[in-house]
Parts: structure tokens; sequence; C-alpha cells
């Protein structure tokens, strides 16, 4: 009897776990849907986007640059899974020839420097939109440029869809290192960086913002409690010219290390900077170590 008792406690017990996970589950997807569903409401900036071959040439130089054609969209800007996991989450790079096609001008402006869709509601956090954010008009407008010269595969961009895993595992990283909302992240009424090409550290500085702070941090400083850790860029005072231009070209620091990330990024962006940009980007960098904190 005291068996069978016991068996029964254990049971309810069991099954009142078990309903306390699945009512703790389904807030968190709720909470999880809501976030999704958030709107803002953000006044973008209009930018004139020039069609002639030299936009276009510096546009696709720029869109490797910055990540916008490669790995993340492919190679021809025509879109990729980008995260596909077995609980039903599928998250899509959208097909950009076809984005620039159904988005205006003044739309594709606020989902690239704002992370905010034409509804309002903000892209996932992997779009880097907070680096995007500093890019001149004149270099956002190449870049839109060369996107509407490439032919779309896509005729409707998919919907994403987040499964209750993946919602989980959202809302502990929005929560912990807020990576869930991209447009959460930004301060949208802070100036742009202001620069001149003659000024190798104001020039380097925008560069760095808008090609290393992805994965850097928007100081530069690294990311060390991050979902993907990464050093202060103050480490490039180490660096010779040569040696930190080998470094963007080929990904392979000093020391004899191996650091497969910085390969592809190499490989597949940073190898598209000009010799005078690199020379600019190392001159800034080397200004963090002076003011390390």
């Amino acid at each position: 009897m005291r068996i069978r008792q016991l068996i029964k406690w254990m049971l309810v017990v069991i099954g009142g776990l078990i309903a306390l996970v699945l009512i703790c589950v389904a807030i968190v997807y709720v909470i999880v849907g809501n976030d999704l569903s958030r709107t803002f409401d953000v006044a973008g900036t209009s930018i004139v986007v020039l069609d002639d071959e030299a936009s276009v040439a510096e546009g696709e130089r720029l869109a490797r640059v910055h990540g916008c054609a490669g790995r993340c969209h492919g190679d021809n800007v025509n879109g990729a899974v980008f995260f596909d996991v077995p609980d039903g989450t599928h998250v899509f790079a959208a097909d950009l020839a076809a984005a620039v096609r159904l988005y205006s001008i003044d739309q594709l402006e606020l989902v690239i420097r704002h992370g905010i869709r034409p509804n309002g509601t903000s892209v996932i956090g992997a779009m880097p939109s907070d680096m995007f954010y500093h890019l001149s008009d004149r270099d956002l407008g190449a870049i839109i440029a060369y996107l509407k010269s490439q032919e779309p595969v896509q005729t409707q961009l998919p919907k994403n869809r987040i499964g209750p895993i993946t919602r989980l595992l959202f809302f502990y990283l929005d929560r912990k290192i807020g990576t869930l909302l991209t447009a959460k992240r930004i301060d949208h009424d802070a100036p742009r960086i202001n620069y001149s090409e003659a000024d190798s550290i104001s020039h380097g500085r925008y560069l760095a913002v808008t090609s290393c702070s992805e994965c850097h941090g928007d100081d530069l400083r690294g990311t060390p409690n991050g979902f993907v850790p990464s050093p202060s860029l103050a480490i490039v005072a180490a660096y010779s010219l040569d040696e930190f231009r080998n470094l963007m070209r080929t990904g392979e620091p000093i020391g004899a290390r191996e650091l497969y990330v910085m390969v592809l990024m190499a490989e597949d962006r940073f190898a598209y900077l000009s010799d005078r940009e690199i020379e600019n980007l190392h001159t800034y960098l080397q200004t963090l170590a002076a003011t390390a904190d």
C-alpha cells in the first residue's frame, strides 16, 4: 500500500513539474512572439541612388566589404538559408536583388540602417544594422545601386519561422546580451560618423565601425561576454602595417595562430578593401591602445 502511495505521489510530482515546464514554455513563447511583433517608429533619411557604371562597380565592392554579398546573402545576393533547425525554425537571408524591387529607397534605408521592416517590426538580430547605421549616404546609395543591378531569383521574400526551442534560446540571449531585435540595439537618434578620406584617423574609424563592430562591439573593445567572444582591436597596436595588411588579406595573424572566423572574413570581405583603406584602418586602430582604459 505504501509503495502504491509513493508511486502515486511521484507521478503527481512529475506531472506537476511537466505542467510547470509547459506553462513556462508557453509564457516564453508568448513573450518572444510579442517581441517579434513589436513595432518601431523611426524617421529615416532620404538618400540618392545613382545607377551609373562607376557607382554600381563601387557598390559591388562595398557590398562585399560590408558583408551584403558573400556568405550571408549568397555570392550573388540571391539569398540563402541562414538558420534551419528541427524545431521548425527557418530563418532566411533574403534575396537582396528581390528586396530592392519590393521596397522603396526610403524603406531600404530603414531596414539597412535601422533594422526596421516596412511594417515597422525589427529584423532578427543576425542582421547587423547597428553596424550599417553609420554607412554614409554615398556608400549606402552605391550598395543599393549594385543590388538593383542584380537579377532576382525569388519573386516573393520567404517568411521566417521561429520554433519553440529557438524561442527559448532567443529569450535567453535577448535578456542576457540583447541579440533578438536588431532595432532595439540601435540609438536611432545618434549622429553618424563624420569623416574625410583625406584624414586617415577619421576615415579609419568609419571603416572600423562599419566593418568590424559586428564582431568586436560598437566601441571595438571586444565582446568577452558575447555569444561569440572577440578581442579588443587595441591588439592591432602589436601589428606593423605589413603584418596588418596580411591579416586583412589572408586572415593570418602574427604568432602563427589559427583564426578560423578571421580567415572567412578576410576571404569574403576584407580582401576587397583597398591598400589605402587598410592603411587608414591600421592608423586608427593604433589609437585604441593609446586610449585603452
